[in-house]
């Protein structure tokens, strides 16, 4: 959801006021030897420091009677946590040991927590135990499921949508088998997998929790969770041929939800018009999400864009190419804190990060108020600098430009080659944690000095 402004003579009027105020705020401090060239402050963390209050867990959930899984905890910057206690509520229905070994005991469910004292972190997963399915049930028509069960796709079904409706239902296994179908419709479904389908439209949730989409193709259609929890799409490839759709993935007002190794690709040529897809992913109101190691290229708008209050999420390890303005954008009542933005490659586009706060109809909601907190851009790498649909043949490869409430955002060994450096306002709000690269500082488009290139100032 492109938002067009006309950043060049912003920026220039800004950068005075911006400098300005930094330098001031060095003033205040004990020695002038504490700011750095940046006007930002020089003692800076040499490592990022990701607060983790939430572990997230992984491992398999849906299990039969009998049957082991070892579950795993991470922090929010994506290490594995050790020292962690393992408790199960339901101890009758499954057993977890110390080393987060869990045993299916009897068919229910139980809910599985997991705490770590050196993290502060804290986290929980709901296991499923099942019966054992004696057999399978084959789908020769479209239809509604309702009952548990392991369900395979026999042949192709293109002509009704939502060809399956799975609902109000724990415990689904939907296996397409390759099988073309329109789409799949999911609400207040749990505890579900749903694999190797060809859709021709959506695969649509509202109200699931612990469910995974893995190994489909989506064409034309969007995998979409809203208000869901612990969902997982992985291994999926969405395309979409023509125009209008606006997102290949979105996640809605949920938590914990995860978009892993997917490839999307979106349709846009990379010219000047909105042709194709908007943005590969968008999250609306989300917390603790992690978007990785997914190959996003073709939109005309972002690989990534945020809407709305996002929380604890982490945007890693995506490549990203032939983008219309930026790898990861957001417009729209923006309201981000302790997001990290890490390990991300982006080419063939105008920015790597674009973010600005405006209002209207596309905050889907109500309005937000603006805030940018603690947020961490780290080790990302931009190169090949296109022009894009703004045209424009130069400008900041990060734009950050925030009203509101700015502080202990954290800029640390992005990679910018050539390209204009960072553009932030207000200033003041980060924190340089150095080894960042770009071109020659250049007043007019940024005002961020790359501790790891040339810091010659360009005279105008």
């Amino acid at each position: 959801m492109p938002r067009t402004i006309a950043w060049r003579r912003a920026l220039v009027q800004a950068v005075p006021a911006v400098r300005i105020r930094a330098l001031l705020l060095c003033l205040g401090a004990s020695a002038l030897a504490a700011c750095g060239s940046n006007g930002l402050p020089a003692t800076a963390p040499t490592t990022p420091s990701v607060p983790a209050t939430l572990l997230n867990i992984a491992g398999q959930t849906i299990l039969s009677v009998g049957m082991t899984s070892q579950l795993t905890a991470r922090a929010l910057d994506g290490t594995t946590v050790s020292g962690v206690t393992w408790t199960t509520a339901t101890p009758s229905v499954a057993t977890v040991s110390p080393t987060g070994v869990v045993t299916a005991v009897a068919e229910g469910a139980a809910t599985i927590a997991a705490s770590a004292a050196a993290v502060n972190g804290h986290g929980s997963v709901t296991v499923l135990v099942q019966q054992n399915f004696n057999s399978t049930i084959t789908l020769t028509t479209c239809t509604n499921i309702t009952s548990p069960g392991h369900y395979v796709v026999d042949r192709d079904m293109p002509n009704t949508s939502p060809c399956f409706n799975i609902s109000s239902v724990a415990g689904v296994q939907l296996d397409c088998q390759g099988h073309s179908l329109r789409a799949i419709v999911l609400d207040h479904a749990s505890h579900t997998t749903i694999a190797n389908c060809m859709v021709a439209a959506n695969i649509k949730m509202t109200s699931a929790d612990d469910v995974t989409v893995s190994g489909s193709t989506i064409t034309n259609g969007i995998l979409w969770a809203i208000q869901s929890t612990n969902v997982v799409f992985t291994e999926n490839t969405l395309r979409t041929v023509g125009t209008g759709i606006g997102v290949l993935v979105v996640l809605d007002s949920g938590s914990n939800n995860r978009v892993r190794h997917n490839t999307l690709t979106g349709g846009y040529d990379g010219g000047r018009s909105d042709v194709g897809v908007d943005d590969g992913v968008v999250l609306y109101n989300e917390s603790g999400d992690v978007v990785e190691d997914n190959s996003i290229s073709n939109f005309y708008d972002a690989g990534i864009e945020g809407v709305g209050a996002l929380s604890g999420t982490r945007l890693t390890n995506n490549t990203m190419t032939n983008l219309g303005v930026a790898g990861v954008a957001t417009y729209w009542c923006t309201a981000w804190t302790n997001n990290v933005v890490q390990g991300n490659g982006v080419t063939s586009a105008p920015m790597l990060v674009r973010i600005l706060y405006d209002t209207g109809s596309k905050c889907n909601g109500p309005i937000v108020p603006a805030a940018f907190s603690g947020n961490q851009f780290v080790g990302n790498v931009f190169r090949d600098r296109a022009p894009g649909t703004s045209g424009a043949s130069r400008g900041p490869a990060i734009s950050i430009v925030m009203p509101g409430v700015v502080e202990s955002n954290l800029l640390q060994g992005n990679d910018l080659g050539t390209a204009d450096g960072p553009f932030l306002s207000p200033l003041g709000g980060f924190i340089d944690g150095g080894g960042n690269l770009c071109g020659p500082l250049d007043r007019v488009y940024t005002n961020f000095v790359c501790s790891a290139g040339t810091t010659r100032r360009v005279k105008r």
